[in-house]
């Protein structure tokens, strides 16, 4: 593409959402909560809300039409999911919602060239004590697969968070029920390589060759996959992998050489640090676009180095990225904009991805179900008259009667049940917000194994209890700042409508045996013994 017509305008269609956790009560779990009272009524969560729900129409979020030849839609960093957070007050993504708006796109410009890509950890990888992927995560990715070639999902780049199951997938050996092969989606990467002959080498770039009635001429654009080394902490599970990560920046800087040629438009796809992607720019003049995310799913606003475009992909795709080409008379790609669209609920899914997605939830739940019975098993076994350092909140309650009341009132007292209403009751990111000592020694282990410990205790904000609850002396409990301890769970993240000042009053406590500092010193009122 000629540098000098090169122009770029950005356009955020949607500011980032916030939310906060959402909780219900289904009756079926009732006696794993250990509560007499019923359950208490729901808040106003909108409420607490720092946003209104969402308004407006899907012709509002598709923008206007104001001339692209092609777009290509960007996504990163689902790993392994196909649904929306449920934690939020108003939910973002799930690739069903991500579906209903390309498909609206879609209809909208029906002569306009699409293109969907990935910029990598699109599949989990938490392990198991052995440090093998653990069997549920293995199935959520194949879902993932499955999904990929359903919406069309045309080019995924691999990060070194996805190379425990990639490694797997690019072994032609390795079976599995179910294993799923992606037949639409390319795996690329100009750094990973296997480290023997077992594992397929997935591609350094592929060229696309667009068409369409808004084209003068067929445009190449070649994408070419990236990603970071692997951090120390990630070594075994790179090595695992049979996969061996090398420089990105030669990498990409041969991939480059080879395509030079070959292609009009050529697009890094990065699974990059910000450092590495500056420097990626800098030193290479012919690279017109990168699409770029990371671990942590920061998304900078848009902006030029050197002759490249640099644009970020949303954490979890909770918004899609956008990336519209124009074309001159001739038919030669001179601009860009790019542009989020939040993926709220104003969005209609589309009725085949949500139907997958139905379907893989219930595969999931049935072996997270067999898996938390084999490790309620084994964790009893191997437990059997160890004590916890938790008491919770029952113990809690014969002295502090006042703030367990209280506790007992709030939404904090079934937190778990959220879960099962969202599906959730095995999924690690979800269960430690909801429970009490989740991956900490003597605390929650999962609904079977653990039930006393489900929901957010007096613990889970206050700190373990056992050792004071059997000794309960003046000063021997310390517990960290109210507002400190709620923001371990209450996140921009996972709850972005937190708002201390409104959120403390719903559950507002003191400590009823703590005598207020201004009584200090004061005479107490006799007691008056009944005759």
């Amino acid at each position: 593409m000629p540098h000098r017509k090169r122009i770029v305008s950005i356009a955020v269609l949607c500011a980032f959402a916030l939310a906060a956790i959402a909780v219900n009560l289904p009756a079926s779990l009732a006696s794993v909560f250990q509560q007499k009272k019923a359950a208490p009524q729901k808040p106003n969560r909108e409420a607490l809300a720092k946003k209104p729900a969402p308004t407006g129409s899907v012709k509002d979020r598709l923008g206007e039409d104001d001339g692209y030849g092609l777009v290509v839609f960007y996504s990163s960093t689902v790993h392994g999911n196909l649904e929306v957070c449920g934690c939020p007050i108003h939910p973002l993504g799930g690739v069903a919602r991500r579906a209903g708006y390309i498909n609206a796109f879609k209809r909208r410009s029906p002569d306009a060239a699409t293109l969907q890509v990935d910029a990598g950890f699109i599949f989990g990888d938490e392990t198991n004590a052995a440090g093998e992927l653990r069997e549920d995560i293995r199935l959520m990715n194949d879902w993932i697969v499955r999904a990929n070639d359903l919406m069309g999902l045309d080019v995924v780049n691999l990060g070194f968070r996805d190379l425990r199951y990639a490694g797997m997938l690019l072994n032609p050996a390795a079976s599995w029920t179910g294993k799923p092969k992606a037949e639409k989606s390319a795996l690329i990467s100009s750094n990973i390589k296997p480290t023997d002959s077992s594992r397929v080498a997935p591609a350094p770039y592929i060229i696309k060759i667009v068409t369409g009635k808004r084209l003068p001429q067929p445009v190449r654009i070649a994408f070419i996959g990236v990603s970071d080394t692997a951090p120390e902490e990630q070594a075994a599970a790179l090595k695992a992998s049979g996969l061996a990560i090398s420089d990105p920046l030669p990498a990409v800087k041969a991939a480059l050489a080879e395509v030079h040629d070959k292609a009009d438009v050529t697009v890094v796809v990065g699974f990059l640090s910000l450092p590495t992607v500056n420097r990626l720019a800098r030193q290479n003049d012919d690279l017109d676009v990168i699409i770029n995310t990371d671990e942590r799913g920061l998304v900078p606003d848009p902006r030029q180095i050197n002759n490249s475009l640099i644009v970020y992909a949303a954490k979890e795709t909770k918004h899609l990225g956008e990336l519209r080409f124009y074309v001159d008379n001739e038919g030669v790609v001179d601009r860009f904009t790019a542009r989020y669209v939040e993926l709220d609920e104003v969005i209609p899914d589309d009725p085949q991805l949500l139907s997958i997605t139905k379907q893989a939830r219930k595969e999931i739940d049935l072996l997270q179900n067999r898996l938390a019975e084999e490790e309620a098993k084994a964790y009893t076994a191997a437990n059997a008259g160890q004590v916890s350092p938790y008491a919770t909140s029952a113990v809690c309650a014969q002295c502090h009667k006042t703030e367990y009341d209280i506790w007992q009132k709030s939404l904090h007292s079934y937190a778990f049940a959220a879960l099962e209403t969202k599906q959730r009751l095995y999924d690690a990111a979800c269960i430690g917000c909801h429970s009490l000592g989740f991956q900490k020694p003597g605390g929650f282990v999962n609904i079977k194994a653990t039930p006393q410990l489900a929901n957010v205790h007096c613990e889970s904000c206050h700190g373990a209890g056992a050792e004071h609850a059997a000794k309960p002396t003046v000063g021997s409990y310390k517990t960290p700042p109210k507002n400190e301890s709620c923001l371990v769970c209450h996140d921009r993240e996972n709850s972005p409508d937190f708002d201390f000042a409104k959120y403390w009053p719903v559950i507002a406590h003191t400590n009823s045996l703590k005598q207020p500092a201004a009584d200090i010193g004061k005479p107490k009122a006799p007691v008056r013994r009944k005759k």
